[in-house]
């Protein structure tokens, strides 16, 4: 078999789309590897590569999320109508942010998604005729994730968090600043939230614009300016709880990297700047006592890619309650969550005193994720997968 592997841009989407050519490649699969045309005579040149006879040979063609370029992205279905060719799209973030699905002829689709929540939510879509969406969850890559530290030289015994402040959307802020009454509509939803993250968050904002409007559920959420109020209150919610959460975890000591607006959540003595993702990342999840995981509001039951790169560490994650959490670890042999700021902090504790024990419980996640949950497993599904069809 044969697939053109199309590379995206950004931090962690190229090191993901490497990792998975690996994996196609162990696994004796032939890949053309080339990146994701930006400009016209990029996207000439590809267009010659596939519309060869038979599709230049090549039996599908494999992108991460769409390849995360707008130029790319308005061009897929005219491609993807002109090869006549499956494509393969794993989805590690919202689909809806990419245009999904309507960006894509349903016939020549073939997509995967981090989070069986949305994956569902997506296949049931009305306008979406094409294959229901397939839950493949995030992996790690252990040739670059791997135990490299003994538990008593860790450099940051209080742990670590790396991610941002926020993932910035426009449209998003702009609706804060032209609704006056915005920042207490957030507020008033993250007291409620705060007391329980099992609670679905989206839910939570649909009911509280129903207690503004009055207006019937099957209304609202057919309409696009209360579907478009309630993905901007998640995501001012989502900013809060991992502001709030990461500044009372670590008021007491520990390590933050991410952007330079943390300082002003965490101040200077925590905050230790950039990691690029990849061996750097390795190096400092390599010697913290524990990684803190918060997941981003986009998530509705998927795992982040902490959970998966920490495991293969051996280092101990303190993980926000997801769903899929107990689906794919098993809850307090090899993973420990939270459901709200009081249960993290507890939690912490617990790690930071027990030591011995949660050194067992690292042990194990990092032997179950590199069982079930590398990029080899997932180019698996998706081969078994497209054989299937």
């Amino acid at each position: 078999m044969r697939i053109l592997a199309l590379k995206p841009h950004g931090h962690v989407l190229p090191f993901i789309h490497s990792s998975m050519v690996n994996a196609f490649r162990s696994l004796g699969i032939e890949v053309l590897d080339l990146p994701v045309p930006r400009w016209a005579k990029q996207l000439e040149a590809l267009s010659e590569i596939i519309l060869k006879k038979d599709g230049g040979g090549y039996q599908a063609i494999f992108t991460v999320d769409l390849g995360a370029d707008q130029y790319f992205i308005s061009n897929i279905k005219d491609l993807q109508l002109s090869s006549r060719i499956p494509w393969i799209i794993w989805f590690v973030d919202d689909p809806e942010g990419y245009g999904f699905p309507q960006v894509c002829e349903s016939a020549w689709t073939i997509p995967f998604c981090w989070d069986q929540e949305i994956s569902r939510l997506v296949s049931l879509e009305s306008y979406w005729g094409g294959m229901p969406l397939v839950h493949l969850p995030l992996a790690t890559d252990p040739s670059v994730f791997f135990s490299s530290q003994i538990w008593a030289n860790r450099l940051y015994q209080n742990g670590v968090f790396v991610g941002s402040t926020a993932h910035s959307n426009e449209i998003f802020n702009k609706i804060a600043k032209v609704e006056p009454d915005f920042g207490e509509e957030i507020e008033a939803l993250w007291m409620v939230y705060r007391q329980d993250f099992r609670q679905p968050l989206h839910a939570l904002a649909w009911k509280r614009l129903w207690q503004k409007t009055k207006r019937p559920m099957s209304f609202m959420q057919k309409d696009p300016l209360g579907k478009l109020w309630v993905k901007a209150c998640v995501y001012g919610v989502g900013i809060k709880k991992r502001q709030e959460m990461v500044a009372k975890i670590f008021r007491s000591g520990g390590a933050v990297f991410g952007d330079e607006r943390w300082p002003e959540v965490v101040g200077e003595g925590i905050y230790r700047g950039r990691v690029v993702y990849g061996e750097e990342l390795s190096r400092v999840y390599n010697e913290s006592t524990f990684v803190l995981d918060v997941r981003q509001p986009q998530a509705r039951s998927g795992l982040t890619q902490r959970v998966f790169d920490a495991s293969a560490c051996g280092v101990p994650v303190l993980t926000e309650w997801s769903p899929e959490l107990e689906v794919l670890f098993e809850p307090g042999n090899e993973a420990l969550s939270f459901n709200n700021i009081e249960s993290a902090i507890e939690m912490k504790e617990r790690f930071l005193q027990n030591a011995e024990d949660t050194w067992k419980i690292a042990e194990k996640a990092k032997q179950r994720v590199l069982a079930h949950h590398t990029y080899r497993q997932r180019a698996e599904k998706i081969l078994k997968t497209i054989r299937q069809i």
